[in-house]
């Protein structure tokens, strides 16, 4: 293999190839990046549950593939001038070169890298790009982390007609209304993966899935991951039918006011009232902090306790002016709304 290609093309794709590289053992092939120059120049890393494949326009004077350490020509690249780069190959030995600067490296056979799954195997989930990213974004932060049920460190693609994206830590579920549709399936896809998806989503991408994949692909990059082997919590049955109290209250004035008794603690009582709502710090007796804000609502007296990091990742990702905050009893879930989005929220016992 004998190619050209500008250093700053070859960086941006190394860079964007790099997260998906095994990084704790170098002697694993999945350590490196398989960089295959036929018509076009595609550079493939996957650590064999999530992988990337990036197509792009590059000079090839022989064509053929080759294995390099993701980390050492990312490194090497970085430290090149801005402007052409030559990589060669022959006999497992590669020789990158610009100028007077040569750097020569080994290789795995390229003929033993892991093979990507074909989207065209796979069922095709119809949805609005737009809308997808917006449930990703809103439902990532009630992933939860490290998790002994480990499927609940993913995030639920419940597909049917019409399809909800669901998560949960267990203090909160977080579900989007959407109007995607595909064949019926449960899925679940990692925290890690959608954290790559929010990172490289682009606007032309189809998306497609099965029982072990879910892949997103446009014409120049094909993003799989591996799904969690799993059965996702029945979440239906955590959400109220009907509530005794529905307020809509605004974003902004709300956000102040919680922010300044947070300050304090993350542990606020919230009390509502018929012309008011007020914010107490929950902490010791020495630091306190108190505040409100008027409001006209049809409740006499209302009070509960709550986690405000998980109202805070609630309103700090929703785009509307107000909100709907949904109450049944002080000590049971209670619901904020926007839209399409909805999050339950297990108030502190206090």
């Amino acid at each position: 293999m004998y190619i050209k290609i500008q250093k700053p093309v070859i960086e941006s794709l190394i860079n964007q190839a790099m997260p998906f590289t095994e990084k704790k053992d170098n002697t694993q092939i999945t350590s490196h990046i398989l960089i295959d120059a036929n018509e076009n120049l595609t550079i493939k890393a996957t650590d064999k549950e999530i992988g990337i494949k990036l197509t792009t326009d590059a000079e090839i004077i022989n064509p053929g593939k080759i294995t390099i350490n993701g980390k050492k020509l990312f490194d090497i690249i970085k430290t090149l001038k801005n402007k052409e780069i030559e990589i060669k190959s022959e006999n497992d030995k590669i020789t990158i070169k610009q100028d007077t600067s040569i750097y020569n490296l080994t290789s795995f056979n390229a003929n033993e890298f892991p093979e990507f799954p074909n989207p065209n195997d796979l069922e095709k989930l119809e949805v609005d790009n737009n809308e997808f990213f917006d449930a990703i974004k809103k439902i990532f932060p009630s992933i939860d982390n490290n998790n002994p049920k480990y499927e609940l460190n993913g995030a639920l693609f419940d597909i049917k007609e019409k399809t909800n994206f669901v998560s949960t830590d267990t203090r909160r579920l977080a579900v989007y209304y959407s109007n995607a549709k595909g064949n019926a399936k449960q899925i679940i896809v990692p925290k890690r993966s959608i954290s790559e998806i929010k990172r490289i989503f682009k606007d032309d991408m189809k998306i497609f899935y099965d029982d072990i994949y879910l892949i997103l692909k446009d014409e120049n990059t094909l993003f799989f991951t591996k799904l969690i082997n799993g059965k996702f919590p029945t979440y239906e049955k955590i959400i109220p039918n009907s509530f005794k109290y529905t307020l809509k209250i605004p974003k902004d004035e709300f956000t102040s006011y919680l922010k300044q008794v947070s300050i304090i603690s993350n542990e606020v009582r919230i009390k509502i009232t018929n012309d008011k709502i007020e914010f107490e710090s929950i902490s010791d007796e020495t630091t306190k902090a108190k505040t409100s804000f008027n409001f006209n609502s049809n409740i006499e007296e209302f009070e509960f306790a709550v986690n405000s990091r998980y109202l805070f990742d609630f309103l700090n990702i929703i785009n509307s002016n107000e909100f709907e905050l949904c109450l049944n009893d002080p000590n049971i879930p209670f619901m904020v709304k926007d839209g399409k989005f909805i999050t339950i929220i297990m108030p502190l016992n206090i």
